[in-house]
């Protein structure tokens, strides 16, 4: 194993776990921490089996401590049947170079091609706009048109012009690549972090895409369910 790439650590007998024609979905922490509280409410919300987690040593260099246990930096990945054929990506940090953030990516990627995804949902945050309201607009993008029309009515999203920085847009370069269907979403965000409302909006705009039938999210359960699935999470 040379040291520029990904460790998998696989969970016991996940090796061979399958689901069918799944939606990948991905959430590491970025601007606003919108797409990470909205995974993490998500895995708070239904049944999804740990399949593997993965150390790159493209993290950051700090660990951090949970009640005087030190944890490296990790991202895990996670698949559910039901509602919907789902992989799922959660994580406590993004590779700090170009060359981590493409090899995590393409890692990530394979394994989920692996156990069964076929199309790739990217979320993150959008600093800077003006005249921001509580909905929060969703700016959407993709490798493909075709992909773009198809799936940005779903979230009532607009296109999205400007830059996406890290794993939310690499996330969707290599899927392009490797011939998968994808979108990648912008959401707008306030002055606080987390934004929680960003983070509500992503967490229906996800449940839209990959038919997770989560219905309409109050901010108050949105706090208490991802608070909670986080400390487990990071446990």
């Amino acid at each position: 194993m040379s040291l520029k790439e990904s460790i998998v650590v696989y969970e016991e007998g996940m090796e061979n776990f399958k689901v069918k024609d799944a939606s990948l979905i991905e959430g590491l922490p970025g601007i606003g921490l919108v797409s990470k509280i909205s995974i993490a409410y998500i895995l708070g919300k239904i049944n999804a089996r740990k399949i593997c987690r993965i150390y790159s040593p493209h993290f950051l260099s700090f660990g951090f401590i949970a009640d005087g246990k030190l944890l490296p930096h990790f991202l895990d990945i996670y698949a559910s049947e039901k509602p919907a054929p789902t992989v799922i990506v959660y994580g406590t940090s993004q590779p700090a170079t170009s060359y981590g953030q493409y090899e995590l990516c393409g890692k990530v990627l394979e394994i989920g091609v692996q156990h069964g995804a076929r199309r790739v949902f990217t979320l993150g945050g959008l600093g800077g706009k003006e005249n921001i309201s509580q909905r929060r607009r969703i700016y959407c993008s993709s490798t493909d048109r075709a992909y773009l029309q198809k799936y940005m009515q779903l979230v009532d999203g607009e296109v999205y012009g400007g830059q996406i920085v890290g794993a939310a847009g690499i996330m969707m370069v290599v899927a392009g690549q490797m011939g998968l269907e994808n979108m990648g979403m912008l959401i707008e965000i306030g002055n606080s972090v987390p934004d929680y409302y960003a983070a509500k909006r992503g967490v229906e705009a996800l449940s839209n895409l990959c038919s997770l039938g989560l219905g309409e999210v109050e901010i108050s359960e949105l706090i208490t369910v991802s608070s909670r699935a986080i400390a487990k999470l990071e446990s």
